[in-house]
């Protein structure tokens, strides 16, 4: 019997108007909570009649209370429930067929390659997901309702949230029913909840007059006030327990059928007035779970499929089952009448059911038993109290294995662990450290890296034990290089302890494990302040790489290899050396038809081609990886392709396009959630503000400090980089108590350890910062350093984050702070000449300011005059560019030139000096200067003015200010 619909009113107004607002293009989630039986389903059967109604196509996706369903079952319920046709087509033009696999094998065939990894594979999964229903939902509009999402798996919860935070004009409703008291999935409810499209709607109970409504329709009679406030406060006005008592209301009336809301108890009574045929078949499904199979319960009983249909119609009858999906299949009409009657089992009967289960489906499946693979791998699991163990440890290991290639990596967690749990003493030990490594890994790409490192621990421990250096090094090279992450520490030590044991004539595994070794060291260096150690283990272990993996003549430990020692050469001086491994890379993709190696070939190209300036070369390889991002697939290699078209776009200064890539960019992997991009993202945005305004290119929002301080944070000091990019942006905006405080915490720059391949940044930042600090000293010593590197172009050699022009830029600006201008000038013709003949636009204005400064400051002959004829191209080029802030700084050098004349600004500060009648001596000390030079100043302004004394010089001050005063 369906609950009638009473009391909700306002709710389903509120899924109303969410309907038509997704119908209009803007789309909507709705996250529906309330206790179990409150009405949730119910309120969104109602949402879908109206959807219907209005020419919205309808999907359902609900959670199942069993750990036998499939991985991305809600997922895989919706997509059956739309179209095949539309969405086969769609699929295949949008080029998604590949990695839609998990969530429908029966549409789509296949699986991920094994050229992926795991991680991008699944990321490319989610993001098919996101634009399937985009396209899906453009011809008509969709509703996807789901169901006890509470019960639903990890990874299926996880693509929701990548979806809700892909959203942007879809013509698609989300309405997410959960129970508020199954504390699950918390993290991602509250993920879902921050978005802008969510909103959430709390059921309670119904009040008293709609429970006498409800009572009314379900009795066919008038109820009472007063009675329905006796069931009101029994029930709580809960629908489900209403219409439990809704149901004995007569029984009472006429036998005194006591009234309780105890799920258990009502349910029991109810199973009391039917046949003991129907009683066997409803406790028999409930091991089953929701929905059931007919045929399997028949068989678990040895009773003919018609006569256990004869009882499932009973219990339709009795509103304890309703149809299903297919004709054989059949569900409870609410998740806690299952769980009423599965709670009435014994222990003993339940392990019995279950085994009876395993071995049922065992037998209809015997030949390919994937469709039941995860029921099998549940129903062993819990008939394994009762023995057979190493069977059930099988099963679920099966189901673990199967999970890995659905790439439902928290899932296969679970079952991994689950078959050891079961297994116990009857594992044999090698399987036991297979189960333990597919465990370590599973829990490594759900992100759980703290159990990752545990059971990679473990795997190791048994690996010594059973004297086994291949898995120990299996072990070791579970979690990839991915930055300087605390598992690096672990994967550095197992490394270590793997090469010393590992059999010399396992050549590919040693070099795969020698290459990840350097890579851990690498990565241990980052995190310290002083890992010069580690790098020079580095250096000398991706050198080792290279040559085992020639010797073993093995594509992946090349591969391996070579990035590694990619990272080992990311300093200036490995520039070289990177290019060529470039090269390597590429022909190994081509050899091997992968066209990501070749992706990694064009990025290692376009880094090595930034370093050197060369804008052209960079343009060409981002053309060469358009190619390979587009075989490659997926929103990685589209935010790769992005962010270095956005690079190239900041670095010729088409400003307003660079910042729409970046943008774009971002937007292919900000879904995943897990900061992966933001500090590429924020060091872009920061260096396009210091062009345009730090306003426009919100920098400061996109780093973190628009609301916030650097008290407030912890900025990482190791490898210095981090530390002094978020001081260079706070610089660049005046903030500089939080500049001191940070600059401080690094400590004196001639004990600077930057992170290799941020050595060309951190130390240019670094001078900017020291100038700002008025650090006199910090600059010199910068200055040097930075100078070690000329014809290099200011960029990081392990990714590109940005284009930070030549390195005689910051030379050259360093130069006329500590007063060397003829140094300066020299530096600063040759950064503009360089970014004039690169294309690097927005260096070259700001090439071009600089060096006129440089020159007002030297003041020789000729260099007013050029100072000017440099200010006009500086300002007509950064209106053209939009650089308003450099436009302003020439006009104000423009106007400061006019007030001064041909007089230098130093020189104009002494003729102020000497018309307030000071001697030589008097003004040395007003200005810091030796006598002997404010001697110089005053004979140089005679001679550039023409004038023959002082009092002269006083008169024309008077003049010029007088003249500026009108």
């Amino acid at each position: 019997m369906d609950l009638v619909f009473v009391g909700r009113e306002q709710q389903l107004g509120i899924l109303a108007g969410a309907l038509d607002r997704a119908i209009a293009g803007r789309p909507q989630v709705v996250v529906c909570r309330g206790e179990p039986g409150i009405g949730k389903t119910r309120l969104a059967q109602e949402v879908s009649q109206l959807a219907r109604a209005r020419n919205v196509a309808v999907a359902w996706g609900t959670g199942i209370d069993s750990d036998g369903a499939p991985p991305y079952w809600p997922w895989t319920q919706v997509l059956r429930a739309l179209d095949a046709t539309e969405i086969t087509a769609v699929a295949a033009e949008q080029g998604l067929v590949r990695d839609l696999v998990a969530l429908e094998p029966r549409l789509f065939g296949g699986g991920w390659e094994d050229g992926d990894t795991a991680a991008e594979a699944r990321f490319r999964q989610f993001d098919a997901a996101a634009r399937l229903l985009r396209q899906l939902s453009v011809p008509r509009p969709l509703l996807i309702v789901f169901d006890d999402l509470h019960w639903a798996d990890r990874p299926s919860v996880l693509m929701l949230r990548h979806v809700v935070r892909s959203l942007t004009d879809e013509r698609l409703m989300l309405l997410v029913n959960m129970r508020d008291t199954e504390h699950v999935h918390v993290d991602v409810l509250a993920d879902l909840l921050r978005e802008p499209v969510t909103q959430h709607v709390d059921l309670g109970g119904l009040s008293v007059e709609a429970v006498a409504a409800q009572l009314g329709a379900l009795t066919g009679r008038a109820v009472a006030l007063a009675e329905a406030e006796q069931i009101h406060a029994l029930t709580r006005g809960n629908p489900f327990f209403v219409a439990e008592v809704g149901r004995i209301l007569p029984a009472r009336r006429v036998g005194g059928v006591v009234v309780t809301a105890n799920v258990r108890d009502a349910i029991a009574a109810r199973l009391n007035r039917l046949s003991s045929g129907c009683v066997d078949v409803l406790r028999t499904a409930s091991v089953i779970g929701r929905e059931f199979s007919a045929p399997l319960v028949a068989a678990m009983l040895e009773m003919p499929a018609l006569e256990c249909l004869r009882y499932v119609d009973e219990a339709a009858a009795a509103g304890l089952l309703e149809g299903g999906p297919a004709p054989h299949e059949h569900r409870f009409t609410h998740a806690l009448v299952r769980d009423a009657i599965e709670a009435g089992l014994g222990a003993a009967e339940r392990t019995r059911l279950h085994r009876i289960a395993a071995q049922v489906l065992e037998r209809q499946c015997s030949i390919d038993p994937g469709p039941v693979l995860f029921e099998l791998a549940r129903h062993w699991a819990a008939a394994a109290v009762d023995g057979e163990r190493a069977r059930a440890a099988e099963w679920a290991a099966s189901a673990a294995w199967q999970a890995v290639r659905d790439l439902a990596h928290e899932e296969a967690a679970r079952l991994f662990q689950l078959a050891l749990s079961v297994g116990q003493d009857e594992l044999g030990q090698d399987a036991e450290a297979r189960l333990r490594l597919g465990l370590a890994r599973a829990r490594y790409l759900s992100g759980d890296l703290a159990a990752c490192i545990e059971a990679c621990l473990t795997a190791a421990e048994r690996a010594r034990a059973m004297g086994r250096p291949d898995l120990l090094a299996d072990a070791a090279l579970v979690p990839d290089a991915i930055g300087p992450t605390k598992t690096e520490v672990v994967t550095q030590r197992l490394c270590h302890e793997a090469l010393a044991v590992i059999d010399p004539a396992d050549v590919p595994r040693r070099a795969r494990v020698t290459a990840r070794y350097a890579e851990a060291c690498i990565y241990v260096a980052w995190l310290k302040e002083h890992g010069l150690e580690e790098y020079e283990a580095a250096t000398a272990a991706s050198e080792r790489a290279l040559e085992l993996a020639q010797e073993a003549a093995d594509p992946d430990a090349l591969a391996a290899a070579l990035r590694a020692r990619r990272l080992a050469c990311s300093a200036p001086e490995g520039l070289d050396e990177r290019s060529l491994l470039a090269d390597r890379m590429l022909a190994l993709g081509r050899e091997t038809n992968d066209a990501r190696r070749q992706m990694w070939a064009r990025l290692w190209h376009i880094d090595a081609a930034l370093e050197r300036g060369d804008l052209s070369r960079v343009v060409r390889e981002v053309e060469a990886l358009a190619w390979c991002a587009q075989e490659v697939r997926g929103p990685h290699a589209r935010y790769e392709l992005l962010r270095c078209k956005a690079v190239v776009a900041q670095a010729q200064g088409r400003f307003e396009e660079a910042l729409r890539l970046a943008e774009a960019a971002f937007s292919e992997i900000g879904p995943i959630g897990d900061g992966f991009g933001f500090a590429e993202r924020a060091g872009l945005l920061h260096q396009i503000g210091l062009h345009v305004g730090h306003d426009l290119s919100r920098s400061l929002e996109a780093s973190g400090f628009a609301d916030t301080t650097v008290s407030e944070l912890d900025l990482q000091t190791a490898g210095v980089i981090i530390a002094v990019a978020n001081a260079h942006l706070l610089a660049s905006v005046g903030r500089l108590d939080e500049v001191r405080r940070v600059y401080r915490s690094v400590g004196p720059p001639s004990e600077w350890q930057p992170s290799p391949h941020a050595l060309l940044p951190a130390l240019a930042f670094g001078v900017n910062l020291a100038i700002a600090l008025g650090e006199n000293g910090d600059v010199h010593t910068l200055r040097e350093r930075l100078a070690r590197y000329r014809g290099h172009h200011v960029v990081s050699g392990a990714g590109a984050v940005a284009y930070f022009g030549p390195v005689e830029l910051w030379l050259g600006n360093s130069a006329r702070y500590l007063g060397l201008l003829d140094e300066a000038v020299a530096d600063l013709e040759l950064a503009e000449a360089t970014c004039a003949a690169n294309g690097a636009g927005g260096y070259r204005v700001e090439s071009e300011y600089l060096l006129a400064a440089a020159l007002v400051d030297r003041g020789g002959p000729g260099d007013i005059a050029r100072a000017r004829v440099l200010l006009e191209s500086c300002s007509r080029q950064a209106e053209e560019l939009g650089m308003a802030p450099f436009r302003a700084r020439a006009e104000e050098l423009r106007r400061r030139i006019d007030a001064n004349g041909p007089l230098t600004r130093r020189e104009w500060d002494v003729a102020v000096l000497v018309g307030e009648g000071l001697t030589n001596r008097e003004i040395a000390a007003r200005l810091f200067l030796s006598e002997r030079t404010a001697q110089n100043h005053v004979q140089h302004i005679l001679t550039k003015l023409g004038l023959a004394n002082r009092s002269q010089i006083a008169a024309w001050v008077a003049h010029r200010e007088m003249s500026t005063s009108k």
